[in-house]
Parts: C-alpha cells; sequence; structure tokens
C-alpha cells in the first residue's frame, strides 16, 4: 500500500501549484485475507499438534510447556478485551509506552513459564529455577527484541496478523535455533539438525506464536495511530528481523558461558 502522498500540479492558467491527495491508507495496514487463513490454520494446527503430544505422553516437561504456552495465549486474549482499561497507562510519549508494555508482558510470560514448571515440578523448561536469575538471563533479550520491534512498527505499521507471525519467527531464532541447537551443541549434546528444522517450520514456528504475541501484539496496538514512512517492499519485511543477529550473538555468548561455567 502507499503511504500519503502530495502530487504537485500546475494549471495552465496558473503559476501556483496545486496540492492534490494521491493516495491514501488506513492505518494499521490491513493483513491480506490469505495471510490470515495461513495464520489462523497454522495456530490451529499447532495447538492440535501440542494437545496430541500432550495427551499421548503427559509428561512433566510437556504438561509445563503446554499449559505456558496456552496461558500465554489467553493472557494476550485477556489484554485485547481489557485494552481499553490498560492501555491508557502506556498512552505517553511512543514508542515509548509500547516497549514498556513490551518489556513488562516479557517478564510476565516468563514467570508464567516458571510458574508451572514449579507446578508439575518438571526441569529445564524455565531458563532457571530462581526467577531473578531466570529474568536476569532471559530479559535483555526480551528488551532489545521489543525496542526494536517498537521502533521498526511505529514506522511501518505491520497488520496484526504480520505481527503474530514476526512473535514466531523471533521465538523460533531465540527458543527454537540458539536454544534448541546452538546451545546443546556447544554443550557437547548431538542435534539431528535436519529433523530439528523440519519440525520448527512444520509445526514449532505456529506453537510459538501464542508465546511472544503479549510482547508485540500490544506493542502494536499502542502503536497503531502512528504514520508510517516509505520503505522498499521489497525489505520491508526483513526490518524487524535485523535484531536477531547481535542478538542470537549475544545470547549464545551468554548461555555459552553459563553452560561452561555450571558444567565445569
Amino acid at each position: 500500500m502507499k503511504s500519503l502522498q502530495l502530487n504537485i500540479t500546475y494549471n495552465q492558467d496558473m503559476d501556483e501549484p496545486q496540492t492534490t491527495d494521491v493516495d491514501t491508507q488506513p492505518y494499521p495496514r490491513k493483513a491480506p485475507r490469505w495471510l490470515k487463513i495461513i495464520l489462523i490454520a497454522g495456530l490451529v494446527w499447532g495447538q492440535m499438534v501440542l494437545l496430541v503430544g500432550t495427551v499421548t505422553e503427559p509428561t512433566r516437561e510437556n504438561l509445563t510447556v503446554f499449559f505456558s504456552i496456552e496461558a500465554s495465549g489467553l493472557y494476550t486474549v485477556l489484554l485485547y478485551y481489557t485494552r481499553q482499561r490498560w492501555m491508557p497507562w502506556f498512552s505517553g510519549k511512543q514508542p515509548r509506552g509500547a516497549i514498556l508494555a513490551g518489556i513488562l508482558n516479557a517478564a510476565i510470560i516468563e514467570t508464567v513459564f516458571l510458574i508451572f514448571e514449579k507446578i508439575f515440578q518438571a526441569e529445564g523448561i524455565a531458563a532457571h529455577p530462581n526467577l531473578l536469575i531466570d529474568l536476569a538471563l532471559t530479559m535483555p533479550w526480551y528488551i532489545g527484541m521489543v525496542i526494536i520491534f517498537a521502533r521498526v512498527q511505529e514506522s511501518h505499521q505491520y497488520s496484526d496478523a504480520a505481527v503474530l507471525l514476526m512473535g514466531g519467527v523471533y521465538e523460533l531464532g531465540a527458543d527454537g535455533v540458539v536454544g534448541g541447537q546452538v546451545i546443546p551443541i556447544l554443550s557437547g549434546m548431538v542435534i539431528n539438525l535436519l529433523g530439528s528444522w523440519l519440525f520448527l517450520l512444520i509445526v514449532g514456528i505456529w506453537q510459538f506464536i501464542p508465546v511472544y504475541s503479549s510482547m508485540v501484539l500490544p506493542a502494536a496496538w499502542l502503536l497503531h495511530d502512528q504514520r508510517t514512512s516509505s520503505i522498499n517492499r521489497a525489505i520491508r519485511w526483513a526490518r524487524p528481523l535485523w535484531w536477531l543477529i547481535p542478538f542470537s550473538i549475544y545470547l549464545i555468548a551468554v548461555l555459552a558461558f553459563v553452560v561452561n561455567t555450571t558444567t565445569s
């Protein structure tokens, strides 16, 4: 879609230029129908696989992951239906308010995972069994992600459907690739990379979407009234993913240090 532009035209009988609106664009961007269909189908598929896997193998870890993911999604739904109450708290100067909302929700979601880990007496789901240490390890990642996402969203106004998909990609990169592949390899474990990637792309990304939804979607709601800037369509989709490169390096370095410290 084109952003609001001004076309300068000259009347043959007048020396002064006249401005006319060429195009207007609603804010935020509306997702195309095909994207909505893919998102809904993917979410249903991912949650059905998650449910079946939990029912057939109700281990402590599987139960923790299932209830944590579903609780994360329900939390986002709750935020949506109560947005008229909480959004004024973050409606100050943007994107500062959107960033604060995303960071707060990130801490809440990380706490939710740890709570369910304690309830089911599981291990290895949260970054650390101590909440303060867990947040110290994970929040730098979340803070950086939210800051970069909010600044890009402020300028380019991706649709809610696109934002949810980005959240799935963010989680895939953080927990699926870095946490599920890179760190285990650095720890000396043997990983089936082909099988891992197939799972992440076919199932994992759709299961991950609810986890990051409350970190990115409320931030997008708070930024819905911002104007978009012009950007080449071919590279627009890559902008929110640029943060994955430096923050993946950061997370690998930190977690590798933690792994080496605890195993030595």
